[in-house]
């Protein structure tokens, strides 16, 4: 039995062996359910159904047998002889008629199961020895006579327990019984008589021109299951001709009864045609009345009659149209007095209607509604109205314009409606010469709240801002909500800068007080900028502009304060977009270059890596300083290409160096805003053909504390890189200890504020930079100490177990000439790069 296991485990294709079982149960199925059939008829109709069944299994047996064959991969070609295939298909389906046609047999009825099983066994069996015997393959076949026993002995049981489940029961569990059975007894035959066969190659053996090829055989066996599905279909049909008979008579009783029931209905047309009609007006939405040319009433609904309170006797036809007027007057159904002298204005005002056009008007109930009149002439004189309750339609119409003019948190205008407001008040100061103050106002690291407490907080915080900013002016001034925590507030002022500072003033006071969020009090500060209008801006968009370049004013003076605007601030701004522009430029005209600093192993002495410091060679200004122009490519987002840039240039310089050396390159918080971080890391290290684990990046705790999520999942793949992560400015942040347990950073870089008070003048400033240098090196990471200046601190830093140092005590940034000069004696690195890439491409994707 293991050899049969074998040959299903590793010389068939499983999914077809999947197929062949799913067609063999499939004929199985319709086998058995035809057998029951032939059970359930007499004489020559059972001889049919008896060779329809005998046919479906076997085709059944046929199809299953091929399908397992075309999984079969015995590894030498194989075809298959066209007359042998031909008389084993006739042998499976005579055999298998003879067996079931036998078990449905009235004599031997004890014995008759047993027979027929054994006589399905014999069909199985025969059928498939005549289709290996009909195998053409380059070699000889040899037999197992012990596996090919059992496999007709596996046929025949279980054709024998499917013929005795299927003679006894017929329900429809006991069916699919008799079809696993009978499934079970060609399958298992199969695979069996698989194992016994063992085929030899012969390279000398031809085989028989006339064969069948295996795509030939594959369509043979889809012609194979559309005969089985044709074979059912007949059974089907020729059950169904006495249904279809009983069904037509059943069809000509139904014509009669429906003949009768249409003359009846015939007799109550006319009833039912008024009954429809007053459904179908009682069940209107609106009100609906017709007034003929006398204006006496014609009809009315339910509905009308409830919108105005009318009794009975005011609905019967022909009551006057100024009587329903009279009453609904008199009862405060309309808005108004009740006096006569209100009815006769309101007929005059409905006597002045166009006879013959439509008119529509919304009157104004007493209690509040709002209903829609739609009158439309009729044909000879009078009118059809229809009567609408709208409030709840303008109501909701009020509502969702308050919406798209006001924001959702805070109920105040939105950007929307400020504009169109201030277009008006702009109106009134050129009109009139008054003073328009335009207040910015931007709350103070209000994104630090948001990220720390949560977005619940944030909006917490907004909306007490926006109840605050209420109580603080007057009810002229208009209160805006720009989006996030920027919001805007005008008035009119006498004095543009007495006036607008002293708002200004009130609003810092009344937003500095605590704010209580429930589980947090939190203190925020504003940063306000200040345009005065028509002097700053003489349309909405310039004005807002202006006080918006103040913002920035107040914003980059230290926050909390407020400015006004200035035409410098104007200047200030175009040269900021002369130098975007500049930058933009440079880094297409290959301006920028890198220069490298050492970072020193203090044991050894010798630079164990540089740190990668961008510079900028301006044709013009010359060395532009890396804190004028950084934190600008950081704001536009030049800051990735340029980064992108770096990386690739750094690792290709690295490439010269020892295999020793490492390379440090910063990265940006933009740059992990950006998805293509990752790939152009591994680009870098794939072209220039550097191990990963040369390469270490440095980041910020601000780069991870603004967006944590995405900058540890970036950490994470370039970790599972190799790449070195190194936490830099380690000690300035309040959370770098979490930071710490929640990724594992390869080197921790202790800021240069601590290092330089190691040797600074105060005991208090001394003690705290030695414990944060001594914490780092208790971290049991790679350890580098920035901005080493004196010989004091080396020495301070190299007794407290420092790894590494870093400073101007050892070496400014060089430029790639003199690194080389640094690191000559040493040698440099093998280029290795289709292996590095290969990596690198697997770790990527």
């Amino acid at each position: 039995m293991f050899r049969v296991f074998t040959c299903i485990s590793g010389e068939h294709d499983w999914r077809l062996v999947l197929l062949a079982g799913l067609v063999c149960f499939a004929a199985s199925v319709v086998a058995i359910n035809i057998f029951h059939r032939a059970i359930a008829s007499q004489a020559r109709s059972r001889q049919i159904w008896i060779a329809i069944a005998g046919a479906a299994i076997g085709y059944g047996i046929w199809a299953t047998h091929f399908i397992a064959m075309l999984a079969y991969e015995p590894g030498v070609p194989t075809g298959y002889s066209i007359a042998l295939t031909a008389v084993s298909l006739a042998v499976a389906m005579v055999l298998t008629s003879c067996g079931l046609g036998f078990a449905v047999s009235e004599s031997g009825s004890r014995w008759r199961a047993p027979v027929g099983g054994a006589v399905i066994g014999a069909g199985i069996a025969s059928m498939h020895y005549l289709g290996m015997w009909a195998l053409e393959v380059p070699g000889h076949v040899v037999w197992s006579i012990d596996l090919v026993v059992t496999s007709i002995v596996l046929g025949m049981l279980f054709g024998y327990a499917a013929l005795a489940i299927a003679v006894r029961h017929q329900g429809r569990r006991m069916s699919l019984a008799a079809a696993l059975l009978l499934t079970l007894a060609i399958v298992s035959h199969h695979f069996t008589a698989m194992g016994a066969v063992e085929i030899v190659p012969d390279p000398l053996r031809a085989t028989d021109a006339l064969q069948l090829s295996p795509a030939f055989l594959a369509v043979a066996i889809a012609g194979v299951a559309l005969s089985v599905l044709g074979m059912s279909l007949v059974g089907v049909m020729a059950d169904r001709r006495l249904a279809l008979r009983t069904s037509r008579f059943e069809e000509i009783i139904s014509q009669l009864s429906l003949a009768r029931q249409q003359v009846e209905a015939s007799q109550q047309e006319l009833e039912q045609q008024r009954m429809r009609l007053d459904t179908a007006i009682n069940h209107m939405g609106e009100g609906l009345c017709m007034f003929d040319a006398d204006k006496r009433l014609v009809v009315c609904n339910e509905r009308y009659a409830r919108i105005y309170r009318l009794p009975p006797e005011l609905l019967l036809p022909g009551t006057a149209h100024r009587e329903i007027i009279r009453h609904r007057i008199a009862n405060g159904i309309l808005k108004g007095d009740t006096s006569d002298t209100t009815t006769t204005q309101v007929l005059a005002t409905l006597n002045a209607l166009p006879a013959d056009a439509s008119s529509s008007r919304i009157n104004e109930l007493a209690d509040g509604r709002l209903i829609c009149v739609t009158r439309e002439p009729m044909a000879g004189g009078g009118w059809v109205a229809t009567h609408r309750d709208v409030t709840e339609q303008l109501r909701s119409e009020a509502k969702i314009t308050h919406m798209a003019q006001h924001d959702a948190l805070t109920d105040l205008p939105n950007r929307v409606l400020l504009k169109e407001r201030m277009e008006h008040a702009l109106s009134v100061t050129r009109r009139d010469g008054a003073n328009l103050a335009v207040l910015m106002l931007d709350l103070d690291r209000f994104k630090e709240i948001n990220d720390t407490l949560g977005h619940p907080a944030g909006d917490t915080l907004l909306q007490a801002v926006a109840t605050r900013l209420r109580r603080c002016v007057s009810e002229t001034t208009l209160i805006a909500r720009l989006g996030g925590d920027e919001f805007a507030v005008i008035d009119y002022v006498a004095d543009p800068v007495a006036d607008a500072g002293q708002l200004a003033e009130r609003i810092k006071k009344a937003l500095s007080d605590p704010v209580d969020l429930g589980h947090h009090r939190v203190t925020t500060t504003t940063s306000i900028g200040i345009a005065i209008a028509p002097r700053d801006g003489a349309d909405s968009d310039e004005i807002l502009r202006s006080a918006d370049l103040a913002l920035y004013s107040a914003k980059s003076c230290g926050r909390g304060t407020y400015r006004f605007f200035e035409p410098e601030l104007d200047r200030q701004l175009q040269a900021r977009r002369k130098l975007e522009r500049e930058m933009r430029s440079a880094l297409a005209n290959g301006e920028f270059e890198l220069h490298y600093q050492p970072f020193i192993n203090v044991e050894s002495g010798e630079a164990s890596g540089f740190e990668a410091l961008l510079r900028w060679h301006h044709p013009q200004r010359g060395m532009v300083s890396p804190a004028q122009f950084i934190p600008l490519a950081e704001e536009t987002g030049l800051i990735v290409p340029l980064g992108e840039w770096v990386l690739l240039t750094a690792c290709a310089e690295a490439a010269k160096w020892p295999d020793d050396v490492k390379i440090a390159v910063n990265l940006s918080p933009a740059q992990f805003r950006s998805p293509e971080l990752v790939p152009v890391v591994v680009r870098a290290l794939a072209s220039a053909g550097i191990a990963p684990h040369r390469l270490e990046l440095e980041v910020t705790e601000t780069a991870i504390i603004h967006d944590s999520e995405a900058v540890f999942t970036a950490l994470n793949q370039l970790h599972d890189l190799g790449v070195r992560i190194a936490l830099d400015d380690f000690g300035t942040g309040y959370s770098s200890l979490s930071f710490l347990q929640k990724f594992p950073f390869d080197k921790v870089k202790i800021d240069r504020s601590f290092v330089s008070e190691l040797s600074g003048a105060s005991d208090e400033s001394r003690r705290i930079a030695r414990a944060v240098v001594r914490f780092a090196v208790s971290l049991g990471k790679t350890t580098t100490a920035e901005g080493v200046e004196t010989k004091e601190q080396f020495e301070i830093l190299r007794a407290d177990a420092c790894v590494e140092v870093q400073g101007f005590h050892f070496s400014p940034a060089v430029q790639s000439e003199k690194v080389a000069q640094m690191i000559g004696g040493r040698t440099p690195a093998p280029r290795q790069r289709p292996p590095v890439r290969h990596a690198l491409a697997g770790a990527a994707s």
